[in-house]
């Protein structure tokens, strides 16, 4: 009856807080520096690497970057903290901000009849954010940076999984979402609700399973899936197209009758069918390994992945689709008229090329967020004042002076590991970077999309 009363609370705490549309949210523009500023699942997420992959296959034209500017364990006052160093160093355009996962003092939460002092230090917490936010935010708009603010990741208090509940941290989260709404509102900038989307989504699912979650089994992070579920939700903020390509021919006239986003050229009745070749203008998005169990949840390939191919006038029967000499797959002439859906299809070369985008993309992700983000975190522990942690000799120091004030922590083992860990990749920082700037070129450098021949051939 307890667990029941409290999720009762939570769910009076989700409809409850209201929480603003996105207030002209654009897609990202060519030339753009794209600042996500976070904390862990910032720092080790893929929510804005699965953002990334769909601007570098969708729109292969624009030099986008994106820079992860997580921090595992940071907070809003820690955000502002690093700033001018961390942030602003890569004159971004734009910078999204989600924060408050721990700013609302988790630990604060789950105790039953809380008291007076309990209760005002979860205040104070929520204030210290606030405040944060705003001086945040300030910094942002006057280096000319055009703020997003992303509400925060869910903590998952409904779930019946046996992990430790902290009742009432969700709802502290819905407060830092309706005060970065008003933020936003009073910035004239975008607001990407993944506070409200993640709640709807994770009670859907727990309906069928009351110990599911779309969060990891620490209630906070959430892994592939709950990612890809971000990345879908702030990609549909930003209202961006879905149509990869769309491909419409008629074959008794021997024609094209329709080229969206696309060029198609000598097309050519045959005695079998049909040949023609078409150069899109953009890849099909690929699906990532652990993402799937998403597409069941929100409808991202009807909305945000369509590569139709559509051909009238063919005989009835069964046509084998070869595209540049390889069979691709076999279609009933019904329902080549009505169209098919290429950008599902793994065998086509175009999605054979945005898998090779997305092998690239994951390798950029993997250098920033195992490595580069792992020196600043570290570097954000130890740092005083303007100390040149480029050199070796102050960055052994500052790193001995902070293990010596953690030595009684019951963490050292950990703190110690970290900053051993940082000493060695430290010293490789300038390879790291260029490896990510080079994956970065290389992702663009693979994403041109070619021309193909089709062919349609008659079984």
């Amino acid at each position: 009856m307890q667990f029941l009363r409290h999720a009762f609370l939570a769910l009076i705490a989700v409809t409850s807080i209201a929480t603003a549309a996105p207030a002209d949210l654009k897609p990202f523009a060519d030339g753009d520096t794209v600042c996500w500023v976070g904390d862990s699942i910032t720092h080790g997420g893929k929510y804005h690497s699965y953002v990334y992959l769909y601007y570098a296959t969708r729109f292969p034209e624009r030099k986008i970057e994106f820079v992860n500017c997580g921090i595992s364990g940071d907070s809003a006052a820690g955000g502002l903290a690093r700033v001018q160093y961390d942030v602003l160093v890569h004159k971004p355009t734009v910078a999204t901000i989600m924060m408050g996962m721990n700013d609302v003092g988790r630990g604060l939460y789950g105790k039953e009849n809380p008291d007076a002092a309990n209760l005002k230090r979860r205040q104070d917490a929520l204030k210290r954010h606030a405040d944060s936010m705003t001086k945040l935010t300030a910094a942002l708009v006057k280096a000319g940076a055009k703020p997003i603010f992303i509400l925060p990741s869910i903590y998952d208090e409904t779930s019946t999984m046996a992990k430790t509940n902290l009742f009432g941290v969700n709802g502290a989260l819905g407060i830092c979402a309706k005060g970065a709404t008003q933020l936003a509102e009073a910035n004239q900038a975008g607001v990407v609700d993944f506070w409200g989307e993640m709640n709807r989504l994770n009670a859907q699912v727990q309906k069928a399973d009351p110990k599911a979650t779309i969060v990891g089994g620490d209630r906070v992070h959430p892994g592939s899936f709950g990612h890809f579920l971000m990345a879908y939700t702030f990609l549909e903020a930003q209202n961006v197209p879905p149509i990869v390509s769309r491909m419409g021919l008629d074959a008794t006239g021997g024609k094209a009758v329709q080229q969206d986003n696309c060029a198609i050229s000598a097309v050519k009745q045959t005695d079998t069918g049909l040949r023609f070749t078409c150069l899109a203008k953009a890849l099909p998005y690929p699906i990532q390994r652990g993402t799937e169990p998403a597409l069941k949840l929100v409808p991202f390939i009807e909305k945000m992945n369509q590569e139709i191919l559509r051909v009238q006038g063919l005989a009835a029967g069964n046509y084998a689709l070869l595209i540049d000499g390889q069979e691709v797959g076999v279609y009933e002439a019904k329902a080549l008229q009505q169209g098919i859906n290429l950008a599902v299809n793994a065998k086509t070369p175009q999605y054979k090329q945005a898998q090779d985008v997305a092998k690239v993309n994951d390798q950029r992700h993997g250098v920033e967020a195992g490595s580069i983000r792992n020196i600043v975190a570290s570097e954000r522990r130890i740092r005083k004042g303007d100390a040149d942690l480029d050199d070796p000799a102050v960055r052994r120091k500052a790193v001995d002076a902070f293990l010596a004030r953690v030595a009684k922590s019951s963490n050292f083992r950990y703190y110690k590991g970290t900053m051993d860990r940082y000493l060695r990749e430290k010293e490789k920082e300038a390879e790291l970077r260029t490896r990510r700037q080079q994956a970065i070129a290389q992702m663009y450098q693979l994403n041109k999309p070619k021309p193909h021949t089709y062919e349609l051939v008659r079984r």
